[in-house]
């Protein structure tokens, strides 16, 4: 995982362990001021147990229930359970008769509304009685409203200034990702001059040395001979490494012609089948209208790339294969099975001198992108199943002049 996808995952993961955080504050606040709405419901039903023991009520008044509303609004029903009667010896108000518990409550609904129903014993007549006090729950709303409001306003507040702070924090990382690449280009733009100026002075004395020592190469014995063959070849390879640090720190200038994929495809074909590997190339021809010694090349690259990644491999195969769709431009693909590139060292492939070969200047695929942003297109590495890698080029809609059917 990159480390911009690994901050992301990081950011997602604080903002909603956050919102959780307060989600679970919020919740526990709701529980908190529900119970404190019961506990002053069970204060008032116990202030009306009170009243019964204190008031001179007859116990026995169907009005009993209208003389206590006068003093409490939120009585809604009022029955008085003497000892001996049906309703009085439930099961239900044994613990307080036997004086196990002080009260019971519970909560219900009737006629639409939430009933605060509570049963509290209370002495009257020199006998105990128990005072099933039925209350209007939203009597006690004057304690929650407000205080509910002010839970919303904190809730909805919060989570805003943690998607203000999310945000704060992807935009800061952002802005030093892009200055970060933006010091990074200014450093590879130093880089292509001083390789250009480099290579431009090495060639020179370098085909003096290749020159001069095939010459004397002509004129020796043949034993004497082979003491030249590793200055020829260590010329020929600084050759190709100077010509890939011009090609790297100067920009290509295409000269783009009207030519057939079949054109493009025969040459690599040809360059494959000196190698040790299988090879298949697929696909309809089509007509491209693009600098074909640019493209030759650049694929030409990824060919020899995806060849070595499975040198050595009796089950190595390497594929070509091309299509054009009108309205979405040309598509090439160089397929390998080899072993495939990790993804940490696949991300900076692209970079100059990064490479995972144990010869090699690390040049080819930054020159091979260069190429391709030079032919109006982008080159991408993707994993391939079930493993290798796929080297995918995609040329933009006006390179496609008209496709043709083999």
């Amino acid at each position: 995982m990159s480390p911009a996808a690994r901050f992301r995952l990081l950011l997602c993961a604080s903002a909603l362990a956050l919102t959780g955080i307060l989600v679970a504050t919020s919740a526990g606040t709701f529980r908190a001021l529900d119970e404190q709405r019961a506990v002053y419901l069970r204060s008032l039903a116990g202030r009306l147990a009170g009243l019964l023991e204190t008031l001179p009520l007859d116990l026995s008044s169907p009005d009993l229930a209208e003389q206590l509303a006068a003093d409490e609004p939120g009585l809604v029903d009022l029955a008085i359970l003497a000892p001996g009667t049906p309703e009085a010896e439930a099961p239900l108000l044994r613990p307080i008769w036997t004086g196990q518990r002080l009260y019971l409550t519970e909560q219900l609904t009737a006629g639409g509304e939430t009933v605060f129903r509570a049963w509290v014993p209370f002495h009257a007549a020199g006998r105990t009685h128990i005072a099933r006090i039925d209350l209007a729950a939203a009597s006690a709303d004057f304690l929650l409203t407000s205080a509910r409001r002010n839970v919303w306003v904190s809730l909805t507040g919060g989570a805003a200034l943690i998607l203000l702070a999310m945000a704060l924090l992807w935009t800061t990382h952002r802005m030093g990702q892009m200055q970060q690449r933006h010091l990074e280009m200014e450093h590879l733009a130093q880089i292509g001059k001083m390789s250009a100026v480099l290579a431009h002075e090495i060639r020179n004395p370098l085909g003096a040395i290749k020159g001069f020592a095939q010459l004397l190469a002509e004129r020796i014995s043949p034993p004497d001979r082979a003491l030249l063959d590793p200055i020829l070849t260590e010329t020929s390879r600084l050759e190709t490494l100077v010509n890939e640090l011009l090609r790297y720190g100067r920009p290509p200038r295409p000269q783009p012609r009207d030519v057939s994929w079949t054109e493009i495809a025969r040459p690599l074909a040809d360059h494959a089948s000196t190698q040790r590997v299988r090879f298949s190339a697929d696909g309809a021809d089509f007509l491209l209208h693009t600098d074909p010694q640019l493209l030759h090349e650049a694929l030409l690259n990824l060919l020899r790339n995806a060849i070595e990644a499975v040198s050595g491999d009796p089950e190595g195969q390497v594929r070509l294969d091309a299509t054009a769709e009108p309205g979405k431009g040309v598509i090439i693909r160089v397929r390998d099975n080899g072993p495939g590139i990790p993804p940490e060292v696949r991300a900076r492939l692209f970079e100059p001198f990064v490479t995972t070969k144990a010869s090699g200047a690390g040049l080819g695929l930054p020159v091979t992108r260069k190429l391709a942003r030079a032919l109006g297109g982008e080159l991408e590495l993707q994993p391939g199943q079930p493993r290798g890698t796929v080297a995918l080029l995609r040329l933009p809609c006006h390179t496609l002049v008209h496709r043709r059917e083999l």
